[in-house]
């Protein structure tokens, strides 16, 4: 029986042995495994939130240009956006789950409380018209408009719709038929351009947004008038270049302020005449302001720019691409500011 017990111990104690060894790999295993990645949910809602705020332009965002604010890939963007937890507070403006995914530049996003006010706002509008819209048929029989959206925000679109027949209120960009069966359609596709022009396809604006603050019905931004066509609607009153020449609060009747007057003096005068003769649509570009103000050194012109803009006298918005791509000279004129060139100037009524 000694022998037994003795034997015992010793069989035991290899396996003992084995086992102390076995534990710390366990350990190891356990601590080696990483913790899950953050949430992307909650910088995309701060990002809106951000957007809304901003207004114009910037609200509400694409998918693509959300994506690219949150330095994301549209697909990391939509797999964020489509879980309960983003459910509960965002609204995506179409299905980006089903079998037929949209572009991630025709599907906005819009916190859930905004449904109404982007169901009646000019930016929807111009969206689900340049999505709908095709070469070959170009205008857009009202209850197609709504085609494809979520089915609240299709609803409140379609009510939207009629109100603005009624009202007879639509984008400047756009034109309607009313009749049995109302018709939409961009101008643009509307105009014959001269044989030996280029071709200028009506393309909606893939983040831009109407201004809140500009007049109903008016409510477009506007392209620079240095490189539209003579028979287009001016923007910004006359070309650049005519503006370069004398103050821009001549053109509105207004005597010029003198070369001395303060930046701000002048800067509201240029923008007031600018605004007026492009229909008052609260869109101005930077570069047709600069040009207005050509005394006035880059620098200083931006400092004091900022220094307005903190005052909430101003606001800047980003490039839409509404009516044209962006010309050089436009580009070079604009502000970079966390990766957006910002190249329109508004007015608030906020402050």
């Amino acid at each position: 029986m000694p022998r037994t017990a003795a034997a015992s111990k010793k069989a035991a104690a290899p396996r003992t042995a084995a086992a102390s060894k076995k534990a710390p790999a366990r350990q190891k295993s356990t601590a080696s495994k990483k913790a899950p990645p953050p949430s992307p949910l909650p910088k995309l809602l701060g990002i809106l939130e951000s957007q809304k705020q901003l207004g114009g332009a910037s609200y509400p965002p694409t998918i693509a240009r959300l994506a690219e604010l949150a330095g994301d890939k549209p697909t990391a963007t939509i797999k964020a956006l489509i879980t309960e937890e983003a459910k509960a507070r965002v609204l995506l403006s179409r299905d980006a789950e089903g079998r037929k995914k949209p572009p991630p530049g025709t599907v906005l996003v819009l916190l859930k409380e905004d449904l109404q006010t982007v169901a009646q706002s000019d930016r929807l509008l111009e969206v689900q018209l340049q999505s709908a819209r095709k070469p070959d048929a170009p205008a857009v029989d009202l209850a197609q408009l709504p085609k494809g959206l979520l089915p609240a925000l299709g609803r409140a679109f379609k009510a939207a719709l009629d109100q603005r027949l009624a009202e007879r209120r639509i984008p400047r960009t756009i034109g309607a038929l009313t009749g049995k069966k109302p018709l939409f359609f961009f101008l643009a596709d509307a105009v014959l351009p001269a044989a030996d022009s280029p071709a200028r396809p009506a393309t909606a604006p893939t983040d831009g947004a109407p201004r809140p603050t500009a007049p109903r019905g008016a409510r477009t931004a506007p392209a620079d008038p240095a490189d539209a066509a003579p028979t287009d609607a001016p923007s910004n009153g006359v070309p650049a270049a005519s503006l370069a020449g004398a103050p821009a609060a001549s053109l509105a009747g207004a005597p010029a302020p003198a070369p001395a007057a303060p930046f701000a003096a002048r800067f509201d005068a240029a923008f007031t005449a600018l605004d007026r003769v492009s229909g008052g649509n609260n869109y101005v570009t930077l570069r047709a302001l600069r040009a207005a103000l050509p005394d006035v050194p880059r620098a200083t012109f931006d400092a004091e720019l900022a220094a307005l803009r903190r005052q909430r006298r101003y606001s800047l918005d980003p490039s839409d691409g509404r009516h044209h791509q962006m010309a050089e000279a436009e580009r070079e004129a604009g502000i970079l500011e966390a990766g957006n060139l910002l190249v329109y100037v508004a007015r608030r009524h906020d402050a």
